[in-house]
């Protein structure tokens, strides 16, 4: 028996010392191999119990490798997507800036050959511009080889893991003495803070790499900042509409205020009824201030903010009650005397209402899906015949600013100072190529621009007749007030074709059917992104759009073919002498729009519609459905 011929040669040795006499009886003997035997039976459990640990710990270990290695891969994984998106994106958005930058190079080369030096003579040789300075460019392609790198690392550490795992076990589970069994823990304990020191390594790695892309996140972040086109607040179409507005309110002011320049009797505004004055201010002023500045605090996912909906809620009904009472006061013998047709026009002032707090709120909300709303709709241009033009000026401003300067210079303005329907598409034009004047080449020249332009206006005949035209057609009396509000309960003296003629060149064709269009586009770009209540706040803003549209178009189109029928002599008897060919002439370029104006309402009633037909929820009338994402 092993344990016994151990047993006895521990006796030998200590006697051979002096530990135990020579002549120990056999009973002592046997006492003394039954606690050597208790004592290496307890080590044995104890090398057992600490086997067990040690495996348990590298067990755990294992598993915690594998599950740090899953999330590694897909960190890795995730950073290598998004470099190839970035890539994909900066090399499609630069390739148009890129042509038009070498056609520049080349043409103002062509103009100063002797002024070249041999270097740049040498690059117009080639076919390739002087090389423009700039910060530094994070390498896409070397970053995904990082990250691919570090993938490999990871899965080599838990393979070598595994085996170094597979050898300690064996070796434990083969130890035969306490002090092989102790050199084999000390061994564990090394593999363990090997392996910890290893994934230490890969995790500093991939922290460094999270560290350049958040660099190069930082650095677009402050490009979009310093250039506020694309993405949240745009600056660069709020600057210059907020200065055209302010001198177009210092413009009301001094006019309206002041005697005429051309000799007309001073407007006494303490003559007009007090409530319809602070309608028009609250409608024309407060109201469309408020709702813009509020909207820019909506979310992309929920939509408006709720204060901005209390604040429009407070505009409507203070509106409505001025109304009221100036309809058993000022107005009461100037109403409709058909009382179905004043509960109408009440329904469409209300309407109306809405429609014009709906246009300002959504300049701001646009801008809580800016970033990628923005991206998503200049790829959308490319698929139009011709689109990919308007790419490089649509991004200097953004959807958001494009938004905001559309209602601002052709709903908002043009409407504001009753703008006859021939010059105010000519108005528009002249207001935007201003704002995109001042996000193109900056504040100074834009600045500089719109006062020059505001001083000629002003000082000029033109200005005196801008007036006097506002003066006539909306503050001569109450019931033009009342007009110039959108509430047309009354019966306005003068002919009945003059309103709808300013209705069909700024409510119909410049507010309506472009902010309509703009919505629509909006919805479908960001549909997926949108929760139920926006969805419903946009599909509100479309849906009350397209019933005042259509209400004011059918209303035109029954003046404007009463009128060709007629003659419309009465119309312009102090106006020409051939009267049958001018009111021809009118009628043709009046049914033309209108059938223009019923086509771009039906285009757009197509664009929503498609919004839940369409895979990608982007639909045009040159392409159908398309996919943003191309």
């Amino acid at each position: 028996m092993p344990t016994t011929r151990g047993g006895v040669l521990l006796l030998a040795v200590a006697s051979v010392f002096g530990g135990i006499p020579a002549v120990a009886s056999a009973a002592d003997a046997q006492d003394l191999l039954a606690k050597v035997h208790s004592d290496v039976q307890q080590l044995a459990d104890g090398l057992a119990a600490q086997n067990k640990k040690v495996q348990a710990d590298i067990q755990q270990l294992a598993g915690g490798l594998a599950t740090e290695n899953e999330k590694v891969h897909e960190d890795v994984q995730q950073l290598a997507d998004r470099l190839a998106a970035e890539s994909e994106k900066e090399a499609g958005v630069s390739a148009a800036e890129k042509a038009e930058s070498v056609k520049a190079e080349e043409e103002s080369g062509a103009s100063s050959d002797s002024e070249d030096s041999p270097k740049e003579a040498q690059a117009e040789a080639s076919g390739k511009g002087p090389v423009e300075e700039g910060p530094p460019a994070v390498d896409a392609s070397e970053m995904t080889k990082d990250a691919q790198n570090l993938l490999d690392k990871a899965h080599q550490d838990i393979e070598q893991l595994a085996d170094r795992i597979s050898a300690e076990r064996q070796k434990v589970a083969e130890a035969t003495t306490g002090e092989e069994a102790n050199d084999l823990l000390q061994d564990a304990k090394a593999e363990v803070q090997a392996v910890a020191k290893s994934g230490q390594s890969t995790a500093d790695r991939l922290e460094r790499l999270r560290d350049r892309l958040g660099a190069e996140d930082r650095q677009e972040a402050q490009e979009i900042t310093a250039t506020s086109a694309g993405t949240g607040i745009p600056w660069n179409a709020i600057w210059p509409c907020a200065v055209m507005v302010l001198l177009i309110y210092i413009y009301l002011a001094v006019g309206i205020f002041t005697p005429d320049s051309m000799g007309y009797e001073q407007l006494e505004v303490d003559r007009r009824d007090p409530v319809l004055v602070l309608a028009a201010v609250v409608y024309w002023v407060v109201m469309p201030i408020s709702l813009v500045t509020l909207g820019f605090g909506a979310s992309c996912e929920e939509g408006a903010p709720t204060l901005a909906y209390i604040t429009y809620g407070v505009c409507f009904v203070l509106h409505f009650l001025c109304i009221f009472w100036a309809m058993t006061g000022s107005l009461k013998r100037r109403l409709h005397d058909s009382t179905p047709k004043l509960i109408l026009m009440l329904v469409f002032a209300a309407l109306e209402h809405y429609d014009m707090a709906s246009d300002a709120l959504f300049t701001g909300t646009s801008a809580a899906c800016s970033e990628e709303v923005t991206s998503l709709w200049l790829q959308s241009w490319h698929a139009v015949p011709g689109g990919a033009f308007m790419v490089p000026t649509l991004s200097k401003l953004g959807f958001s600013g494009v938004a905001l300067m559309l209602f601002v210079t052709n709903a908002y303005v043009p409407q504001l100072l009753v703008v006859w329907a021939p010059f105010a598409p000519f108005a528009a034009l002249s207001f935007v190529a201003m704002v995109i004047l001042w996000a193109s080449f900056g504040w100074v020249i834009g600045l500089s621009v719109i006062l020059v332009v505001y001083a000629l206006v002003v000082f000029s005949p033109l200005g005196a007749m801008e007036m006097e035209e506002l003066k006539a057609e909306a503050l001569s009396s109450d019931e033009h007030i009342s007009t110039y509000l959108g509430v047309e309960i009354v019966e306005t003296k003068g002919p009945k074709e003059k309103r709808p003629l300013v209705i069909m060149g700024t409510k119909l064709v410049l507010e309506n059917l472009l902010q309509l269009w703009l919505q629509s586009s909006y919805l479908s770009l960001s549909f997926e992104r949108m929760d139920t209540s926006a969805r419903g706040q946009a599909m509100a803003s479309i849906g009350v759009g397209l019933l005042v549209a259509g209400g004011k178009g059918i209303q035109i189109s029954v003046i404007l073919l009463t009128m060709m029928h007629e003659g419309g002599r009465d119309a312009c008897r102090d106006a020409c002498e051939d009267c049958q060919g001018f009111s021809l002439g009118l009628g043709i370029i009046g049914v033309f729009m209108m059938i223009a104006g019923f086509g771009g309402l039906a285009w757009v009633l197509a664009k929503v519609v498609f919004i839940f037909r369409c895979d990608s929820h982007v639909w045009n009338l040159s392409t159908g459905c398309i996919s943003p994402e191309m």
